[in-house]
C-alpha cells in the first residue's frame, strides 16, 4: 500500500513539474514583452513627478507601448477562450470523468460520497467541470494529514464539497486563487485558478470553509443571478 501511495505521489509530482515548466515558459515570454512598457511608464511617471513636460516624441513612444500591451492582451484573451459544450449530466458522471486517467494519475485513498445526489442533474460542460473537480481533489490529497474526499450535498444550493483533514490554507483564500501563487515546491499555482475559472464560466461559485477540523472547497451549483459571496 505504501509503495502504491509513493508511486501515485511521484506521478502527481511529475505532472506538477510539467505544468510548472509550461507556465514558466509563458511567464518568461510575458515578462520579456512587458518589460519595455514598464520601463517607459516608470521613467515617464518620474519625469511627470519632477514637473517635466512631455513632447510629441514622448506621446508617440507611449502610444507604441500601449499598442504593444493591447497586442499582449488580445493574445491572452484568445488563449483563454474555451468552447462551452453545455449538456445535462449527473454528479456521478462528473466524478467518473474527474477520476479518469485522461486527467492524470490515479487518486488513492479518496472518500467519495454521492449518496445525496439521487436523480439530480445539472447543466454544464462536463469536461470543464470535471477538470475543476480534479484540481480541487488534487489539492485536497496534497493537503491532507490522513484523509481527503468529496461528497455531494443537495441542499438549498447543491454543491460538490471537496474536503481534507489538513491544517488549512497557509494563504488567505483570495490570494490562493491567484494564478502563479502556491506554497508547494514545483507547483505551477494554477489548480485553484483553473477551478475558479470553470466555476465562473458556468455562473457557479467557489467557496472555502474551515470547520470541524476540515478544510472544505465547495463548488456551488447556483441558479443564474443568485446572490452570494463568491471568488
Amino acid at each position: 500500500m505504501a509503495e502504491s501511495e509513493d508511486s501515485h505521489r511521484g506521478a502527481r509530482a511529475a505532472a506538477r513539474l510539467a505544468r510548472r515548466a509550461a507556465l514558466g515558459a509563458l511567464a518568461a515570454e510575458l515578462g520579456h514583452d512587458l518589460q519595455g512598457p514598464l520601463n517607459l511608464f516608470r521613467s515617464t511617471t518620474e519625469r511627470l513627478e519632477r514637473g517635466e513636460p512631455l513632447d510629441a516624441e514622448d506621446a508617440s513612444l507611449l502610444r507604441e507601448e500601449l499598442e504593444r500591451l493591447s497586442g499582449i492582451n488580445a493574445r491572452l484573451r484568445a488563449l483563454s477562450r474555451v468552447t462551452m459544450n453545455r449538456e445535462r449530466c449527473t454528479p456521478g458522471q462528473l466524478m467518473a470523468r474527474a477520476l479518469s486517467p485522461d486527467l492524470g494519475p490515479p487518486l488513492p485513498s479518496l472518500d467519495v460520497d454521492l449518496s445525496a445526489a439521487g436523480d439530480f442533474e445539472l447543466q454544464g460542460d462536463p469536461a470543464l467541470l470535471a477538470r475543476a473537480l480534479r484540481e480541487l481533489l488534487d489539492n485536497a490529497l496534497e493537503a491532507r494529514r490522513e484523509r481527503a474526499g468529496v461528497r455531494f450535498e443537495r441542499a438549498e444550493v447543491p454543491c460538490f464539497c471537496v474536503w481534507d483533514d489538513g491544517e488549512g490554507f497557509e494563504l488567505e483564500a483570495g490570494a490562493a486563487l491567484r494564478f502563479g501563487v502556491t506554497t508547494r515546491d514545483g507547483a505551477a499555482g494554477l489548480g485553484l485558478t483553473l477551478a475558479l475559472r470553470a466555476a465562473r464560466a458556468h455562473g457557479f461559485r467557489l467557496e472555502f470553509l474551515r470547520r470541524a477540523a476540515l478544510t472544505e472547497a465547495r463548488l456551488l451549483i447556483v441558479a443564474p443571478g443568485s446572490p452570494g459571496r463568491s471568488y
